[in-house]
């Protein structure tokens, strides 16, 4: 069966490589185009009755993509969409849409998302025309929601006042003494009344990690990792941060630290 396929996707490196992924797997699959804000997918969509396959990532340069469905006519479109998303979205997509893929983009992922629609006996448009229709505005407002439930700032006490920390000023949290510490990139210490298993709720995971029981880093302190024994790694900040000790990741949580970086 061939498809013409569109890449709705703002980041071109991860644009040009899941055009290489499909078109490796799938050569019968023709790239119309490689589109990265909401303006321009729903210009395209007016203006083009084909294609009937989409790859979409959630959030684009100019918002999140649900709004181009309040805008544009997709009933006859297949949508894959591509995202680093994995809670509410997840849920609602995996009944409704042809596949939800979480990046990095696997290529076994892939075949499968190509296996699901060479088995369809009508076509594409037949199949999405018939299906139960998504509350895009709706879902558009839980993943805004969701991106807006992280924690934005502390508030920390400072002799007989109080003093508000930036979230993106802390560099790294760390348990001394049975004590957390938030340390800015300036290197100050803040006492914080969190533990660090309550701070990773609150903590946007695509900006902080835990690496152990002691840290949670900021990715934008993070220099480079290095491999230790046993598969382990070790995590060097960068000039001018420092910790009491080196920053050990376990085997077990290696490939989730590196998963993390690469994305």
């Amino acid at each position: 069966m061939n498809y013409k396929a569109l890449i709705v996707e703002d980041e071109p490196l991860l644009s040009r490589a899941l055009r290489k992924q499909i078109e490796h797997l799938r050569p019968d699959i023709i790239i119309d185009d490689e589109l990265r804000t909401v303006e321009d997918t729903v210009k395209w969509l007016k203006s083009n009755p084909e294609p009937a396959l989409i790859f979409m990532d959630i959030q684009l340069a100019d918002g999140i993509c649900f709004s181009i469905f309040d805008q544009a006519d997709a009933s006859n479109k297949a949508i894959v969409f591509t995202t680093a998303y994995n809670e509410y979205a997840i849920e609602a997509f995996d009944i409704n849409s042809v596949a939800y893929l979480l990046k990095p983009i696997k290529t076994d992922d892939l075949k499968k998302v190509f296996a699901k629609l060479d088995k369809v006996s009508l076509t594409i448009d037949q199949q999405i025309a018939s299906s139960k229709l998504i509350d895009y505005s709706r879902l558009a407002e839980e993943v805004t929601r969701h991106q807006n439930r992280f924690r934005k700032r502390f508030l920390v006490a400072k002799a007989d006042a109080y003093k508000k920390i930036p979230v993106e000023d802390i560099a790294f949290f760390m348990v001394e003494d049975k004590i957390t510490l938030a340390v800015t990139f300036k290197n100050r210490q803040h006492i914080i009344d969190w533990t660090l298993s309550d701070l990773e709720e609150e903590l946007n995971p695509d900006e902080f990690l835990r690496m152990n029981r002691q840290f949670i880093i900021n990715l934008n302190a993070i220099d480079r990792v290095e491999n230790y024994f046993n598969s382990k790694l070790i995590i060097k900040l960068i000039p001018g941060l420092e910790t009491p000790e080196r920053i050990v990741v376990s085997r077990d949580k290696a490939s989730i630290v590196k998963k993390w970086l690469d994305r």
